[in-house]
């Protein structure tokens, strides 16, 4: 089960199935990779199924003109992939122009009925209070029920600096997107830190302090 530039519901830019991340069993082929361009449109109801996928990394980009994405129609990837156990959700930095969610949480939606048996780590980049990212967080926190690990990274940094190497330094920011990370934090403590069970890690990496002081 391996392609490019198909159409997933007629909602998926492209997608790929890598070779290189693909193993077979002596039943099937288990991709154990899926990236993803997704069109600004919200995810649809999958119609298909990833029987065997074990991991799912979805790169979100060009949606800086589309301020209501529904981050929470994505669980409909989860529904399709029985077996997932990773889940990697990469936005780039042109969506920070939303709206902040700030008010009563009984507002935000709720999927009870959707249950997660096999997910065990999950990551966002460039997580923001945007109201249905809130939402999906707190999805998965509720209804992943063998989640270890949850990262929430509020910047967009692909890879950090050591703090034992001090010729390295993070990528460099614009100063208020460091500071729309720093409120990002403020809105997981007020709204996500609550929903974290005490079995799941929660990761808040958050701007560096040595690279990116105000």
């Amino acid at each position: 089960m391996n392609g490019r530039d198909g159409a997933f519901a007629g909602h998926l830019a492209s997608y790929t199935f890598p070779t290189a991340n693909a193993r077979c069993c002596p039943c099937c082929l288990c991709v154990s990779l899926l990236s993803m361009l997704l069109e600004i449109i919200n995810a649809p109801v999958a119609s298909s199924k990833f029987r065997h996928l074990k991991i799912l990394n979805i790169y979100l980009a060009g949606l800086h003109s589309h301020r209501d994405y529904d981050y929470l129609s994505l669980v409909s990837f989860f529904d399709a992939s029985p077996l997932l156990e990773k889940f990697v959700l990469s936005v780039s930095r042109v969506q920070s122009k939303y709206d902040w969610f700030e008010g009563d949480p009984s507002s935000l939606r709720q999927m009870s009925e959707h249950r997660h048996r096999n997910l065990k780590s999950v990551k966002i980049s460039s997580f923001c209070p945007q109201k249905s990212m809130v939402e999906l967080a707190r999805h998965i926190l509720e209804n992943a029920t063998s989640l270890e690990c949850f990262t929430l990274d509020t910047t967009p940094a692909s890879y950090r600096c050591s703090g034992d190497i001090l010729d390295r330094k993070c990528p460099p920011l614009e100063t208020e997107c460091i500071r729309d990370a720093h409120k990002s934090l403020l809105a997981v403590r007020a709204y996500i830190d609550g929903k974290v069970p005490s079995t799941v890690k929660l990761t808040l990496p958050g701007p560096c302090n040595r690279c990116y002081a105000l």
